[in-house]
């Protein structure tokens, strides 16, 4: 069996696995199989590095995606849909260290939290910004009232 077939086949346990590309792989799966999908992906897989975390706001869901990859150069997606109204997905941020800085900055930007994240403070956006505002989501819209940073001025 290839080094791609192995892997999809392993990864079968914790949701569907399927080959997406010839040096592709992409899992979907829960927020709570999540943690042991990247922990089977570092020790038994060979995925060593974290290449990206990105997301995607799918209007009735968001949508997480661990980039993951090793020596073998097969790009692993570990594909996470989150609700909208209550947006959460354990850390992995002490399985892999990089990202602890992708979950603040997806964090300050579509409000996903992180339990277990050892500080999720602004990274990105002003320390002044509304607490309850994530501009990249996609029914944000900015409120004549807010502050958003820069400097204030009065309006006439």
């Amino acid at each position: 069996m290839t080094t791609i077939g192995i892997i999809t086949e392993r990864l079968q346990e914790f949701g569907t696995a399927e080959q997406v590309r010839s040096n592709r792989v992409r899992l979907k799966t829960t927020p709570d199989r999540v943690r042991d999908a990247v922990t089977l992906s570092l020790v038994m897989l060979g995925c060593d590095r974290l290449i990206t975390i990105s997301t995607l706001d799918r209007g009735t869901t968001f949508e997480l995606l661990y980039h993951l990859t090793g020596p073998h150069l097969i790009i692993l997606s570990l594909s996470v849909s989150l609700p909208r109204d209550r947006p959460s997905s354990p850390t992995v941020s002490d399985l892999l260290p990089p990202a602890g800085i992708y979950e603040r900055q997806i964090h300050d930007l579509f409000g996903i939290m992180f339990p277990g994240h050892p500080d999720l403070k602004k990274i990105i956006l002003n320390e002044d910004w509304p607490a309850d505002e994530y501009p990249l989501r996609k029914d944000w819209k900015p409120r004549p009232e807010s502050f958003y940073g820069g400097i204030k001025t009065e309006r006439m």
